[in-house]
């Protein structure tokens, strides 16, 4: 596909504009979540071939059994909230496209300011908000930064990641900024 794009003197404009061009198949994933969006396993997998942006106050929820590969570079980028609860005999994977995986395929699953912190009770049990439970997250990373990176910038933001693999990735395996999740029972290696 070729993409001009022009103000509204005709000048054409380029930016770094980034164009994701939907094809309308619901496992290829890329672009804006502009409104709640559940993945399912009858769908599984599901291919990023863009950066898949959660908007502020939306929730994309994924459910046990699911796989999500990632195109070289890509992200999964969470304004909103992301629930992705697997269960320990069947978990959600987010993992190369590649055919030979090696870390660093694909970016990583950021949490920003603006995404929706977990709730949870007194004994520490999940209610609601943003969770990473019985995942693995494989052969992303990208820089300094990790594969599941939680940014609160001027806000801290607190999803929970329990129960979790987080291996064989570029840079860290979590990377944390202004937040005060709730990190356990997780295994972390290879990073």
């Amino acid at each position: 596909y070729r993409c001009i794009v022009s103000n509204s003197v005709g000048s054409v404009t380029s930016n770094g504009a980034t164009l994701t061009v939907n094809t309308g198949d619901p496992s290829k994933p890329g672009g804006i979540i502009s409104a709640n969006t559940t993945w399912s396993a009858a769908d599984s997998p599901y291919q990023g071939t863009g950066n898949v942006l959660v908007q502020g106050g939306v929730t994309l929820t994924i459910e046990p059994g699911v796989t999500v590969k990632f195109d070289a570079g890509k992200s999964l980028q969470v304004n909103g909230g992301l629930i992705a609860r697997g269960t320990s005999s069947n978990g959600i994977v987010f993992t190369s496209s590649q055919g030979s995986p090696a870390a660093g395929d694909w970016k990583n699953i950021v949490f920003g300011s603006s995404s929706i912190s977990a709730t949870t009770d007194g004994a520490g049990n999940y209610l609601s908000g943003s969770i990473l439970e019985y995942c693995t997250v494989e052969y992303g990373g990208v820089n300094d930064l990790g594969a599941i990176t939680i940014n609160g910038g001027s806000n801290t933001i607190s999803p929970l990641v329990t129960n979790c693999t987080v291996e064989n990735n570029s840079g860290y395996g979590i990377y944390l900024y202004n937040s005060s999740s709730i990190i356990t029972k997780c295994t972390i290696k290879g990073n």
